[in-house]
Order: C-alpha cells, then structure tokens, then sequence
C-alpha cells in the first residue's frame, strides 16, 4: 500500500507538473525552463544525497552507460515538451504511452527476448488505444504528433540500458546524473540557438532566454522543487512494491492528464479521447500482469516493465 501511494503521488505531481509546463511555456523557452528547473532539481537532490545518503555519491560503476540512459531521458523530456504546447494535454499523454509497445519490439530485436501471447495482446491493445485518441483524420494529422511517439522510443531505449547496464546504481545517483545532463543539454542548445539566431525564431521551442518576472522564477523553482519530490516517490515505489504493481497505478498519469486538462485549461475530453485511454490502460495492466519472475541482479533476461515513469 506504501508503494502504490507513493506512485500514486509521483504520477499526481508529474502531471501537475507538466500540466504547468503546458500552461506557462509561452512566457519562457525550451531550453531555458528545462536548465533552470533542472538547476533547482540538482541543487535538491545533491544536497539531500550529501546530508542523507553521502555513501552515493561516488564515481559512477559504469558512468558512460549511467550517460547514455541520461541522454535518452532528456532526448525524452525535451521532445514531450516540445509538443506540449501544439495539441492537447491528454493527446500528447496517450502517444507517449505507447512506450510498452516501444520497448517490447526494442527488447525482441536488441535484446532476442521472447514476448508472450499476453504481452502481444497488451501490445495491439495499446496502440488501439492511441488510434482512438488520436482520431486519425488525414486532415487533422500533424507532424507534431512524432514528437510524444518520439518521447515513448526514447524511454524506452532508456529503460533497455537501465536493465541491462545500469542495476548496480542507486536511484539518487541515475537522478542526480539526468538532471547534470538535462543542464548541459539545455544549456548546449541555447548556446546553438544563440550563435545561429535563426530568422524569425520565436515561440517556446526556439526562444532562447525570455525576460521573467519574478513570478516565473517562483514558478521554476516549483517545478524543480516537484521534479526532486516525484524522482524520490518513484524511487520508493519500486522499493516498496513489485514492477508490474507499480505498472498498473501508474496509467493514473492518464486519468490525472485529463483532469488538469480540464481544471488548467477548461478542455473537456471528447468521449473517443476518454475510450481511448481507457483502452491504452487495460492494455498496460495487461503487460503488467502475470507472474513476477524472479531474477539476480545479473540476470540477462528483462522483465517488461508496464509503467513509464520519466522522473527517475
């Protein structure tokens, strides 16, 4: 019960929280709002590792794969951020969670895993799923759409290396090295936007550093402030109870997705929008259910894992 709470609260606060990124990213720009919230978020986050658990923080075992799943992360991040602000919050919540599918397929072809009848069906179910959502029209399709499909790919290839290199590191670490690489990424990317200046560049994903008002810098300190809080749940629900219970709770980013939508920008779900994630739901429970297979911590064969949880 500690477990499903804790889930519960990260995926509750990560919506909120990209809820607000939605809502205000007009008034800063990508990289700008990534750079300072991640700033906050190490400030946090190393601090309590010094005071709390100083025996962590240690030369990474193997800190160039602890990097690349760091790179996926933030290629993630920064392209679910990106298209936040071009479609609607629950839309861009239902892409990005074809992640299953993503990482079931990466795993059959990277990793030579065996997927069952059951994981199939979770698979087709899934992406019925995100076709309802999406309501494919050929005139209402946008490119922009590849970017939360883009997102899920990149988790998922994040949580390959994971599995496969990174089960020696703790948490705090994993956490503390994706928000040192979202500073750098951010802080490369405006740097290149600067020295580019491309013509007539404006809007939230091209803008390099937009003049804030006091309030804005309240408001990224808060996001900073959440991103620490979610990466510390997330942490302890897979301490405190089994993946694919974890897996189930963590859809309620779908449910919570459309609530914010609702109260932050008065958009009301259509009903195929509603089936649609309830679909892409039962399909996650699906790939969570069964038997918990047992395994060492070298073990070479992955579990699929049925939540995506992109605070960690």
């Amino acid at each position: 019960m500690q477990g499903i709470a804790a889930i519960l609260l990260a995926v509750f606060l990560l919506s909120f929280s990209d809820g607000l990124v939605k809502l205000i990213g007009a008034r800063f720009g990508l990289g700008q709002l990534v750079l300072l919230r991640s700033l906050v978020a190490v400030g946090l986050l190393g601090g309590a590792m010094l005071v709390f658990a100083r025996a962590e923080v240690s030369m990474f075992r193997h800190s160039g794969w602890v990097w690349a799943r760091s790179l996926c992360l933030a290629a993630m991040w920064l392209c679910y951020y990106a298209a936040l602000p071009s479609m609607s919050f629950a839309l861009a919540a239902a892409c990005y969670y074809t992640t299953p599918v993503w990482m079931a397929l990466m795993s059959r072809l990277m990793l030579g895993t065996v997927i069952s009848r059951r994981r199939w069906g979770a698979i087709f179910l899934t992406m019925a799923g995100v076709i309802l959502v999406v309501d494919p029209d050929p005139e209402s399709l946008s490119p922009v759409l590849l970017l939360p499909l883009a997102a899920a790919g990149f988790y998922a290839l994040s949580g390959i290396i994971t599995w496969r290199k990174c089960q020696q590191e703790t948490p705090g670490v994993m956490a503390l090295n994706l928000n040192l690489c979202l500073c750098i990424l951010s802080g490369l990317g405006m740097i290149g936007l600067g020295i580019l200046r491309p013509e007539g560049a404006t809007g939230f994903v091209m803008a390099v550093w937009p003049v804030l008002e006091p309030a804005d810098w309240l408001l990224v300190a808060c996001l900073g402030g959440l991103l620490a809080i979610i990466s510390v749940a997330v942490a302890m629900a897979y301490r405190l109870a089994p993946t694919p219970v974890v897996g189930m709770f963590d859809t309620a980013y779908l449910a919570f997705a459309a609530l914010w939508g609702g109260v932050l920008f008065g958009a009301v779900p259509a009903y195929h929008e509603v089936a649609g994630m309830a679909v892409i739901a039962a399909g996650v429970v699906l790939a969570s259910g069964g038997r918990v297979p047992r395994r060492s911590p070298h073990s070479m064969v992955p579990v699929l894992p049925g939540g995506m949880h992109r605070g960690v």
